[in-house]
C-alpha cells in the first residue's frame, strides 16, 4: 500500500520549500516523494542527502516533518476569477485585511471550518456545521454584525476564496468596486473604445443606444474593408488610449467581426462613467485634473449641445410674394451651438412658432446653406456650416412640447431637454444671439406699395411695422445669420 502525506496534494500543485517553488509529482509505492523544479530554473528537483552523503528523494515521513516545521508551505492554484487573483496578489496582513473589509477574516475562518467538518455540501448537511461554527470563539469575535450566512454563500466562499489548508486573510477581502470584470472583444478593440469614450463623455444614459449603433456601424464598415473617416486612437507606453493623426483604417477580415452585445456596452459605459472611474479610466489628463491640482478642460465635441428658441420680430409684417395677401407678424427661430456660439440653423414663419418651424430649424442645421453671392465669394466654406446635434435645449413653448417633435428627434438620436419655468438663463447663449439679431436683422428693408387698408384688417400697424415679402425676409434672415457667424463677437 502506498503511504500518504499528512496533507492533501494533487499532482501539479505548487509548494514552497526553503523559499524555492516546487511542483508535486506524486508518491511512489516505496514512499519516495517527487517534487520537480519549475522549468528553466537553475536548481534541480527536490533531493536530500542520506547517511552516506548520496542525494535521494525524500520520504513521506520527512515531507510530513517539513510541513509540521513550516518549512514546506502550500501555495494555492491561480484562480479562474480575476477579482480573486487580484485579491491574492495583495500583500496584506490580517489587520490590513480587516481594515479594508471587516468581514474578510470571518469569511476565511468560516470556509476553513467547513473544509474540516462538512462531509457534504448540501444545505441540509451544512446548516448544523454553520450553526456550530458561529459558536466558535475565533469565528464569533469576527462576526460583529451577528451574520448567519446561508449555505449557498458559504459554498461560494469555499470554491472561490482560496483552497483548503491554503486560505489567507486576503482571500476574504471583497473586491466589489476594486476590480473590473474582464470581457473579450471579438474583433478590433479601437472602435469599441472610441465609441465607449464618446458615450462616457456624453454623460447621458439616453444616448448609449446611439453610440452603440455607431459602434455596430463601424464594425460593419470594417467588415466591408472601408475606412472609418476619422482619426485613430492608439495606446501609449502607459497603456492609455490617446488620439493620433493616423486615419482609422483596418484590414478587411476573412471572417466578419461581430460587435459586443448592447448589454455589455451599456454596462461598461455605466462603469466607466462612475464618479470613481471617470478620472482613472479615460485619460491621464483627467486624472491629473481631478487629483493633481491642475490639468485642462476638454472642449466638448461640436454639436454635443445646442440651444433653440423663437422670438417675434415686432417690426416686420410678412406679405405673400405673388398674391400680396397679408400673412401676419413674423416669428424667427434660431438654433445656436453652445460651445462655439455659432448659428447653425434658423427659420422664419408668419404668426406664432409651431412644431413645424422647430423641425424646419433642426433640418436646416443639418443642410447645406444658401449663401448670398457677395459673402460666398469671400467665404466659400459658409454653405457647409452644418451639424446634427446630440442634445437640444428648448423652452416650454407649445411648439416644443408637441409629441411628434420629440418622436422625430428620437428617430434621429437627438435628445430634447427643457429649461425650467421662467428661467431664460438656462439657454443664455441663444438669448444673447436673439438680442444681436434683432438689432442687425432688417436694416435694409424693401420699399413696396401695398393696400394698407387691407393690411390693417390683418393686424398691420404702420407706426411700428414695415411690410416685407416672405422671400425677402428669408433672404435678409440668411444674410444676418451669416454676417453674425463671420463677425468677431464675444
Amino acid at each position: 500500500m502506498t503511504p500518504s502525506l499528512a496533507f492533501h496534494l494533487d499532482i501539479g500543485d505548487q509548494v514552497e520549500i526553503g523559499s524555492r517553488p516546487y511542483y508535486f509529482d506524486g508518491v511512489q509505492p516505496d514512499g519516495a516523494v517527487y517534487f520537480r523544479s519549475p522549468q528553466g530554473t537553475s536548481y534541480p528537483d527536490l533531493l536530500i542527502e542520506d547517511e552516506n552523503g548520496h542525494p535521494r528523494r525524500p520520504t513521506v515521513s520527512e515531507i510530513n516533518k517539513l510541513f509540521a516545521e513550516d518549512v514546506l508551505i502550500l501555495r494555492s492554484k491561480p484562480s479562474s476569477i480575476a477579482a480573486r487573483r487580484m485579491a491574492r496578489e495583495m500583500q496584506l496582513n490580517a489587520q490590513q485585511c480587516r481594515e479594508m473589509d471587516s468581514k474578510s477574516i470571518f469569511r476565511v475562518r468560516m470556509a476553513a471550518y467547513c473544509d474540516e467538518h462538512c462531509k457534504s455540501l448540501s444545505d441540509e448537511a451544512m446548516l448544523p456545521v454553520i450553526a456550530k461554527a458561529l459558536k466558535e470563539p475565533q469565528i464569533a469575535k469576527e462576526n460583529t454584525g451577528k451574520w448567519d450566512p446561508h449555505p449557498s454563500t458559504v459554498r461560494e466562499w469555499m470554491r472561490s476564496r482560496g483552497q483548503p489548508h491554503r486560505r489567507k486573510p486576503r482571500d476574504g477581502v471583497a473586491m466589489t468596486g476594486r476590480c473590473k470584470d474582464p470581457f473579450k472583444v471579438r474583433g478590433p478593440v479601437e472602435p469599441f473604445v472610441h465609441n465607449l469614450l464618446q458615450a462616457c463623455l456624453a454623460n447621458d444614459r439616453r444616448q448609449v443606444q446611439a453610440h452603440y449603433d455607431r459602434y455596430v456601424a463601424e464594425i460593419a464598415t470594417i467588415n466591408r474593408g472601408l475606412p472609418l473617416n476619422r482619426k485613430r486612437l492608439v495606446r501609449d507606453n502607459d497603456g492609455c488610449w490617446q488620439p493620433s493623426n493616423e486615419d482609422a483604417v483596418f484590414r478587411r477580415p476573412d471572417q466578419p467581426h461581430k460587435p459586443v452585445s448592447y448589454s455589455t456596452f451599456w454596462r461598461k459605459t455605466r462603469d466607466e462613467s462612475s464618479r470613481h472611474l471617470l478620472g482613472l479610466a479615460i485619460t491621464p489628463q483627467a486624472a491629473e485634473a481631478r487629483y493633481g491640482g491642475g490639468g485642462f478642460t476638454e472642449r466638448p465635441p461640436f454639436g454635443s449641445l445646442c440651444e433653440l428658441d423663437e422670438t417675434p420680430v415686432p417690426t416686420l409684417f410678412l406679405v405673400d410674394d405673388n398674391t400680396h395677401i397679408p400673412m401676419g407678424t413674423a416669428t424667427a427661430t434660431y438654433m445656436v451651438e453652445a460651445c462655439t456660439k455659432a448659428l447653425v440653423g434658423w427659420d422664419i414663419c408668419p404668426e406664432a412658432a409651431s412644431s413645424a418651424s422647430l423641425l424646419r430649424t433642426i433640418c436646416h442645421a443639418n443642410s447645406i446653406k444658401d449663401v448670398p453671392e457677395d459673402l460666398l465669394q469671400k467665404f466659400p466654406d459658409l454653405p457647409y456650416v452644418r451639424l446634427k446635434p446630440d442634445r437640444i435645449t428648448v423652452d416650454n413653448s407649445p411648439g416644443a412640447h408637441s409629441s411628434h417633435v420629440e418622436d422625430a428627434c428620437a428617430e434621429a438620436y437627438i435628445s430634447i431637454r427643457w429649461t425650467g419655468k421662467a428661467k431664460p438663463k438656462d439657454k443664455v447663449h441663444v438669448e444673447r444671439v436673439i438680442g444681436t439679431q434683432l438689432e442687425m436683422l432688417f436694416k435694409k428693408l424693401p420699399q413696396h406699395n401695398y393696400d394698407i387698408a387691407l393690411m390693417r384688417k390683418f393686424g398691420f400697424n404702420p407706426d411700428v411695422q414695415v411690410l416685407c415679402p416672405f422671400s425677402k425676409a428669408r433672404e435678409l434672415l440668411d444674410r444676418a445669420c451669416f454676417t453674425y457667424n463671420i463677425s468677431r463677437h464675444a
